[in-house]
C-alpha cells in the first residue's frame, strides 16, 4: 500500500512528509527541493492495539504500517516533460492513493509559482497534467493496436477513453494494462495558515503543517484545541492517516499469539487464508482452520483465553471475510 504525495512545488509537501514519517527529507524554499522521490513507512495510531497491549503486556508490539512517497513537485508543463514531470508522473503512476496538497497559506519567503495563491487554480493545473498525459499514453496504444483485427474491442474502449480525456474529464472505464493517473483514488490536503484566516476555494482535509510542527512537543489535549482554534482538523496527523484507509477500504486485524502483539492492515472483504499468508505463506498453504474473536469481546473479558471460556470465540474456514478489529489465531499444518 502506497500513498504519494503531490502538488506544485513549494506547497508543504515534504514537510507534511517529514511530519507522517520523520524522515527529515530536505525542505527548501526554492522549487524542486525533491528532486528523487522520498520513501517513509509511517505507523497507524491505533487505540485498538494501545488496548490489548494494555491487557497482555506483550514483549513485542507491532503497529501497522503505510508507505509513503514524496514526489517531485510538478509544474504546467509536465505531461510534456517540463520541468521534473517525466519523473513525477513515473513516480505517481507506482502508488494506490495520491494525497494532493494545496498551498492554502501566504509567506514572502516561501515563493509559489504564481503571483496569487488560488488553491482551485493549483488544483486544476496538477490534475490538467494527469490527464493530458493519461490521454498521450491512451493515443499510443491507440495507435499500437489499430490495424489488429483481434484488438477490436479493447480499441472501442480506448476510444472512448481517449473522448473523456480530451473533454477533461476523468474516464469512466479502464482497459488491463493501461497505466492511468487521473482514475487513481484521491485526496485534497489543504495546507492552511497557523491562523485558520486562509480563505479556500476548494474542499479538502483541512490542516496546518506549519502548526503541526510547532505542536509536535504539546499534549494530545492542547493540540487538539489549539487545532479547533485553528479552524483545521482536530485530529491533526491522524485523522489525515485514517482517512488514507478509509479511502483504500483497508481494516485491521491482529494476532496476539507468541511475544509479539501485532496490527495488519488488509483490504475490507479479504479471505482469511489470504490473512494469513500476509503472516507467512505457509500458514496459507496449510491453512486447516481459524479461531476468530471480535475486538470488543475481547475488551469485555479482558482477554483471549478468558473470551474462550466464555464462548465468544469462533471458528472459520479458509472463505471467511475478516472483520475490522478480528483478533486471530491461524491453525495450520507445517511443512
Amino acid at each position: 500500500m502506497k500513498i504519494g504525495v503531490v502538488g506544485l512545488p513549494n506547497v508543504g509537501k515534504s514537510s507534511l512528509f517529514n511530519l507522517l514519517t520523520h524522515a527529515h527529507a530536505q525542505v527548501a524554499k526554492f522549487p524542486f527541493t525533491t528532486i528523487d522521490r522520498n520513501i517513509g513507512m509511517v505507523h497507524v495510531p491505533d487505540e485498538r492495539l494501545d488496548r490489548i497491549v494494555e491487557i497482555l503486556n506483550p514483549p513485542k508490539v507491532k503497529y501497522a504500517q503505510i508507505e509513503f512517497v514524496d514526489i517531485a513537485g510538478l509544474i504546467q508543463g509536465a505531461s510534456q516533460g517540463d520541468g521534473l514531470g517525466n519523473k513525477f508522473l513515473a513516480h505517481i503512476r507506482d502508488v494506490d492513493l495520491i494525497l494532493h496538497v494545496l498551498r492554502c497559506f501566504s509567506r514572502e519567503d516561501i515563493p509559489h509559482t504564481d503571483d496569487t495563491i488560488v488553491p482551485r487554480r493549483d488544483y486544476d493545473i496538477v490534475r490538467t497534467e494527469l490527464l493530458l498525459s493519461d490521454l498521450i499514453i491512451t493515443e499510443r496504444r491507440i495507435d499500437k493496436i489499430k490495424k489488429r483485427t483481434e484488438c477490436k474491442e479493447e480499441h472501442t474502449q480506448l476510444q472512448a477513453i481517449r473522448e473523456s480525456l480530451s473533454q477533461g474529464l476523468v474516464p469512466e472505464i479502464t482497459v488491463p494494462d493501461l497505466p492511468l493517473l487521473s482514475v487513481k483514488r484521491e485526496i485534497i490536503v489543504l495546507n492552511m495558515d497557523e491562523e485558520g484566516t486562509f480563505t479556500s476555494d476548494i474542499d479538502g482535509y483541512r490542516m496546518s503543517v506549519k502548526l503541526e510542527e510547532d505542536i509536535v512537543d504539546f499534549s494530545d489535549a492542547e493540540r487538539r484545541e489549539l487545532r479547533i482554534d485553528a479552524g483545521v482538523d482536530e485530529r491533526g496527523l491522524s485523522g489525515l492517516i485514517t482517512t488514507c484507509l478509509q479511502t483504500l477500504s483497508i481494516i485491521l486485524f491482529y494476532t496476539i499469539k507468541g511475544e509479539e502483539t501485532r496490527a495488519w492492515p488488509i483490504t475490507k472483504g479479504t479471505k482469511i487464508s489470504d490473512a494469513a499468508g500476509m503472516i507467512h505463506t505457509d500458514m496459507k498453504e496449510g491453512f486447516i482452520k481459524a479461531e476468530v474473536l471480535g475486538y470488543d469481546d475481547f475488551l469485555d473479558a479482558q482477554g483471549f483465553t478468558a473470551a474462550q471460556h466464555a464462548g465468544k470465540t469462533h471458528i472459520e474456514g479458509k472463505d471467511y471475510r475478516v472483520q475490522d478489529g478480528d483478533i486471530i489465531l491461524i491453525r495450520f499444518r507445517a511443512k
